[in-house]
């Protein structure tokens, strides 16, 4: 393979995957968005202190 061949897959490899990683949130935020625009999917609306705390969750 020659120098330049090297070079140009250096770039295209990553730049491919960063183009499908961001199509692939691109999608799921769109769908998330309008799942919650229809009510199937819900948030807490607010955290309380040590909510975040997942110790006492343990299974």
């Amino acid at each position: 393979m020659s120098a330049h061949a090297g070079l140009l897959l250096a770039i295209a490899i990553p730049a491919g995957g960063l183009v499908v990683f961001t199509l692939v949130f691109f999608l799921l935020g769109r769908r998330m968005r309008r799942l919650r625009h229809e009510g199937r999917v819900t948030y807490p609306a607010k955290t309380t202190p040590g909510s975040n705390d997942f110790s006492s969750n343990a299974v």
